[in-house]
């Protein structure tokens, strides 16, 4: 522990904390993995407006980044603000926010590692105890053979949380995927065996053929659930910019009878599926392949337009998110 500028600051593990002052009450983690398990952004843009809602505050990251971190693959970013330069470094990032009278959230907003990953996960471990975590939940989104003219299918898997009913449209289960993964995934895996917390992980199941840089749909998929889990109002922008994104897609099926033809398929395999039960849901993280689906080249150019377009016509509210 060591002072500086007035604020104390602690080291755990390879992290640098603000340690919240008073403490936590009983928090909840919700965390995210990037790029692993995040396809459509989706991770982040929940994060994002969590920190909106509660007003969380960033309480520390790594120390030394360039530990974890190959900045040949995760670039650094030139920032001018006011007219001053600066760079901006990848790096692993926690918040905190307080909640009256409830339980309070730590927003962990997990960066994967290309080395020394065992000290990395020692340190979230480390940190996750040091803040007194009760609960810890995993977010992200993956691409799938869904349309996007139904309710986005949410698959996970539960520790003592299997019997709430704002989980009645998750399908829960254990994945019988076997394949390449992170070796973060050690961390859910020692929450549960070492610290024996209650753990939930949410995946919500995007169109392949879309693949927008910022799933808005997506997103609001996850956040209805996790306001039934927290009490906040579903009511939320994501919801109207989701389906406003979406809609853009049901005009150009008309003239593009490959894309038409594709997502009556999977309209018929989701309407078909009604218990839930598909091939997809034990799958991995990794399947985010298309290989099972070809595109003509007017398609992939007319939906690589709409992400281009919703990219640049995002809110002022949300527009910093997908950052």
């Amino acid at each position: 522990m060591y002072a500086g500028l007035g604020i104390i600051l602690m080291k755990i593990g390879d992290f640098e904390i603000d340690m919240p002052d008073p403490p936590l009450q009983d928090p909840h983690c919700i965390a995210i993995l990037k790029p692993w398990i995040n396809v459509g952004n989706v991770g982040k843009i929940v994060l994002g407006r969590l920190g909106k809602m509660y007003g969380a505050e960033q309480i520390g990251q790594l120390d030394r980044p360039g530990k974890f971190y190959d900045f040949t693959r995760y670039r650094p970013e030139i920032r001018l603000a006011g007219g001053v330069r600066s760079v901006r470094v990848p790096n692993t990032k926690i918040s905190f926010a307080r909640r009256p009278s409830s339980n309070d959230l730590v927003l962990l907003e997990l960066l994967e590692p290309h080395a020394f990953a065992e000290d990395f996960n020692d340190s979230v471990i480390d940190l996750l105890k040091a803040l007194n975590v009760t609960r810890y939940l995993q977010i992200g989104g993956m691409y799938d053979s869904v349309p996007h003219s139904r309710q986005l299918p949410v698959t996970g898997s539960a520790r003592g949380w299997e019997t709430l009913p704002e989980l009645k449209d998750v399908k829960l289960g254990g994945s019988k995927y076997q394949g390449p993964t992170s070796m973060t995934s050690q961390i859910a895996e020692r929450i549960r065996t070492d610290m024996r917390l209650e753990t939930l992980s949410l995946m919500v199941h995007l169109p392949l053929y879309l693949k927008l840089d910022d799933d808005y749909a997506g997103s609001a998929r996850i956040l209805k659930i996790l306001a039934g889990l927290y009490g906040f109002s579903p009511l939320l922008p994501e919801i109207d910019m989701g389906a406003k994104q979406y809609d853009q897609v049901t005009p150009a099926m008309t003239d593009n009878p490959a894309l038409k033809d594709m997502v009556e398929r999977f309209e018929r395999e989701s309407d078909n599926d009604i218990s839930g039960e598909s091939d997809s849901n034990t799958s991995g993280p990794d399947s985010s392949s298309d290989t099972a689906v070809m595109l003509s080249p007017e398609i992939e150019q007319f939906l690589s337009d709409i992400s281009q377009s919703d990219s640049n016509s995002g809110s002022d509210d949300l527009e910093e998110r997908g950052k």
